[in-house]
């Protein structure tokens, strides 16, 4: 009888104890893609439906890189960002052109706005989105009258995945939350999670591109956009 008990006690700890180590392992790869809504002025609305409604965000501990498409097809904006160097470069490719903005250390994603004034009021409020338990933040700014909430992950482990975007100052990988692109709101809302266990970041320059500052990327954008 004893014997017996024993034996099950060692089960339910060996149980136990994978559970738990399943429980507390972290992810730290893989691919989110996200659904893209707009907010804008009646000027620049006839223009959403050619705007990007995807994001792919694939990363790894060492790297990651956001893939957006627009224009059905007819541009593509990729950006990268290494971790270690906390630098960003963004691929803009046209028809027939590539353009390529290399950032500097800390220096934020081209064609978005920086948001420096934003203010970030964290919440114990959660909600499950993919799977992941999700923190809630409040998103303010001093001058404006306009607030919104995020929601982020600490259940993927990768570090400094929000070093050159606006959302520095939250640990965490974002799930739902917001970016200004000049007359546009833009809408990010994660609704779908690959777990791909081997996902090299290739960032392929193409062979002849142009090299651009930061400013004339922008403006090179913008034109698109009017």
């Amino acid at each position: 009888m004893g014997i017996r008990i024993t034996g099950y006690v060692l089960c339910l700890l060996v149980i136990t104890g994978c559970t738990r180590k399943e429980k507390d392992s972290k992810i730290n790869h893989g691919r989110i893609e996200y659904r893209i809504t707009y907010d804008t002025d009646s000027t620049h609305r006839k223009l959403v439906d050619l705007l990007p409604h995807r994001m792919k965000l694939v990363f790894n501990q060492d790297s990651a890189i956001n893939i957006m498409e627009g224009f059905m097809g007819m541009y593509k904006l990729n950006s990268v960002t290494h971790f270690r160097t906390r630098k960003c470069s963004t691929l803009l490719k046209i028809p027939k052109y590539s353009f390529l903005f290399m950032g500097k250390r800390g220096e934020p994603i081209c064609c978005f706005d920086p948001m420096d004034n934003m203010i970030v009021e964290r919440t114990d409020e959660t909600k499950e989105i993919l799977g992941f338990t999700c923190r809630k933040a409040n998103i303010s700014f001093p001058d404006s009258d306009y607030t919104y909430s995020v929601y982020y992950t600490n259940e993927i482990s990768v570090r400094n995945l929000n070093s050159t975007n606006p959302y520095k100052k939250i640990e965490g990988v974002l799930m739902e939350f917001e970016l200004n692109m000049y007359y546009f709101r833009l809408h990010f809302k994660a609704d779908k999670f690959f777990p791909e266990y081997k996902n090299d970041i290739r960032f392929t320059i193409p062979a002849n591109y142009k090299e651009l500052t930061r400013d004339q990327m922008c403006q090179l954008l913008g034109r698109y956009l009017e």
